[in-house]
């Protein structure tokens, strides 16, 4: 338990750290976008192929049960709020993890053990700026990007599978909607996954710019991003979810509308 805190004040430490560089330092807007698109290229059609099956996988499930109160009518609307405000943000998060940012702990964590970053440092160049800024804020923004494309494969993957496996069409799941997904659901949606984002990238680059211990060394930074990366995106998305309620519940009564 220790550990974790001290993990966490750590990893939060550091993000204040890469903040600050990116204010005070210029130059940062090419970085960040060929960040983006290298994380956007390399992540896309694992996002996309995730999403079709995600949607198509709760589609089959949440109709097991409508079906049994005949109320199917209500399966596009259930299955397109659950994949925006829970399973989507989450899904991607955890591919992102997966695969960015364990390749980015381990590229800084290379770069770490055979001493590039101490030659950066060598050569008058803050290594923050050069290596980490980039690559954070990269992953964070690219995971807005990720979620708007996997959320439409994931409800068009839905609507095929509805129409083919469970006779509804697509006007009909399309017309329920509405009345479960609402702006405010797309963005908590938004919300969530930049939270998420933020933790992928943080963790990611910090375990790997403080490796230490040559290529084992590089193996436990890895290793222990993965580890503490989903750690922090469940603590994250027990409290987000519960904030969300709060204000959501608040801001209904302020406008005396009933929930």
């Amino acid at each position: 338990m220790m550990a974790f805190f001290q993990e966490l004040g750590a990893t939060s430490l550091f993000f204040v750290r890469v903040v600050r560089t990116l204010f005070s330092t210029q130059g940062n807007f090419q970085p960040i976008l060929a960040q983006i698109a290298f994380v956007s290229y390399r992540s896309l059609s694992t996002v996309l192929f995730a999403g079709v099956f995600v949607g198509a996988i709760l589609v089959l499930q949440i109709d097991l049960i409508l079906a049994k109160y005949d109320a199917e009518i209500f399966l596009g609307g259930l299955n397109t709020s659950t994949v925006i405000r829970e399973v989507g943000p989450l899904i991607i998060s955890f591919l992102l993890a997966g695969k960015i940012g364990a390749f980015t702990a381990a590229e800084l964590g290379t770069m770490r053990v055979t001493e590039q970053i101490d030659a950066i440092e060598c050569l008058g160049t803050n290594p923050i700026h050069y290596l980490v800024v980039p690559r954070l804020f990269g992953i964070i923004l690219s995971s807005l990007i990720l979620l708007f494309l996997g959320l439409l494969i994931s409800v068009g993957g839905a609507m095929a599978v509805a129409w083919f496996a469970c006779g509804i069409n697509t006007l009909e799941f399309a017309s329920s909607i509405p009345k479960f997904v609402s702006v405010s659901t797309f963005f908590a949606a938004l919300f969530k996954a930049l939270i998420y984002g933020a933790i992928v990238a943080t963790v990611s680059c910090h375990r790997g710019f403080t490796a230490s211990g040559g290529a084992r060394g590089v193996g436990q930074a890895v290793t222990q991003a993965a580890i503490y990366t989903n750690l922090y995106i469940l603590f994250a998305n027990f409290g987000i979810t519960h904030l969300l309620d709060l204000a959501e519940k608040l801001t209904q009564s302020a406008l005396g509308v009933s929930p």
